[in-house]
């Protein structure tokens, strides 16, 4: 007979097979989706005007590197557009004065009242690419994201984003989240659940975008605000899998932890803000489904937690009271046997299934978007994102579920650089 635990693990094991089974499948087909890439989207009739805007606030140097990249871009018609803030340092707003590039100086503070600021009063161009002030873009990302817009009902789409130059264990791991998070944005945009419209690349419809009614001044993260707005106004939201952008990542675990803190709060903020719209929205049905298995995926990391901190304390406890009081050959008498495969049960075996399943989807997401696979590098790398990574993820997820009351609307920070 099965043990409460047991039963416990085994349903979340089962539930994660199915969901690790159905990423699998929309990976195969999102494979089909990157060979309609290769050269589909660089092939255009026309070329739209774009208004590269970047809001900046603390960056300098940062800011004219990405300026820079900009400027090398192969889509002949763009225009760059530098906002900044009213306490913007004085170093932003030299490297701000670059040649070729339109300095708006809004009179306040706030990342989304300053972009809305300069969409309502400077930019008249029919797309706009959102950029961060650490961003940096392959010179064909502005021509494979403009290639969407030939759906009228596509409101925006976002770019791949890939981490820049990773040099710490910390900045590695989050370099395979981000290449796992590629083909996940791409299987969410076919589902029609794609929500977080990031700002390291991604371009919008202007006219959609002003008619739905700009960016949310008094949400702190705007970029998912605004994707669950336009997808519960009707229109959608794309990935491309080519139009690829680097950004710069947290370098430490106390600013990883900040950054994803403000991100899976914002998360909770929004699907509350729009718990009612979304699911009753007639106008995007497939958006009903998409919500309720993200918000599944979600939870379960938070039984993960308890999972395997019930294991470790079943585990150490008895190892303790063993320790200090027997000899060690007692102690691996009493252990072994406990640990030898011969009693492997059906828990097990799901777990272990559950794992060979979650390896695979990273390394063929790893192959698909034409990562060069090492395979000592890769091994230490794909381990430590499954276990620790995944363990600090699900830990911040739960912390910022109970830290959410402490984010209210008209009390906001804007912590523009990432590793904030």
């Amino acid at each position: 007979m099965l043990s409460l635990s047991d039963l416990f693990t085994s349903s979340i094991v089962f539930v994660l097979l199915v969901l690790s089974i159905f990423w699998i499948l929309y990976f195969f087909d999102i494979k089909h989706e990157i060979k309609k890439e290769e050269e589909k989207e660089l092939k255009l009739n026309e070329f739209p005007s774009v208004a590269v805007l970047i809001p900046a606030i603390y960056e300098g140097k940062r800011l004219r590197e990405t300026i820079e990249n900009v400027k090398q871009t192969s889509y002949p018609n763009y225009n760059i557009y530098v906002v900044l803030n009213k306490s913007s340092t004085k170093e932003t707003v030299k490297a701000a004065a670059a040649k070729g590039v339109k300095v708006i100086k809004a009179p306040f503070d706030g990342k989304a009242r300053v972009m809305n600021y300069a969409i309502k009063n400077y930019i008249n161009e029919k797309l706009l690419l959102v950029l961060d002030a650490d961003t940096f873009i392959e010179k064909d990302l502005m021509t494979r994201l403009v290639y969407h817009f030939k759906n009228k009902k596509v409101a925006a789409v976002v770019s791949s984003v890939k981490v820049y130059k990773p040099k710490k264990v910390v900045e590695y791991l989050q370099y395979y989240e981000y290449l796992l998070s590629i083909l996940a944005r791409k299987a969410l945009s076919k589902i029609g659940g794609l929500v977080i419209i990031h700002g390291a690349g991604s371009m919008f419809n202007t006219e959609i975008l002003k008619k739905i009614g700009y960016f949310d001044d008094n949400n702190y993260s705007e970029d998912m605000e605004i994707g669950m707005r336009i997808l519960t106004n009707g229109y959608r939201v794309e990935s491309s899998i080519k139009a690829i952008s680097y950004t710069v990542v947290p370098n430490t675990l106390r600013k990883l932890f900040r950054q994803r803190e403000r991100w899976f709060s914002g998360f909770f903020f929004n699907v509350l803000k729009y718990r009612k719209t979304a699911l009753d929205s007639k106008r995007n049905d497939v958006w009903k489904i998409a919500l309720p298995f993200m918000l599944v995926s979600i939870f379960l990391s938070f039984f993960v937690i308890i999972g395997i901190t019930y294991t470790v304390v079943v585990f150490l406890l008895p190892a303790y009271g063993i320790l200090s009081n027997t000899s060690l050959s007692f102690f691996t008498s009493y252990f072994l046997p406990q640990l030898s495969f011969l009693t492997l049960n059906s828990r097990i075996f799901l777990e272990l299934v559950g794992a060979g399943i979650g390896i695979f989807s990273i390394i063929y997401s790893l192959l698909t978007i034409d990562h060069k696979f090492k395979a000592v590098k890769d091994f230490f790398g794909i381990l430590g994102y499954m276990t620790f990574y995944s363990f600090f993820l699900s830990f911040v997820w739960l912390y910022s579920l109970s830290a959410l009351g402490k984010f209210r609307t008209g009390k906001l920070i804007w912590l523009p650089n990432i590793s904030d």
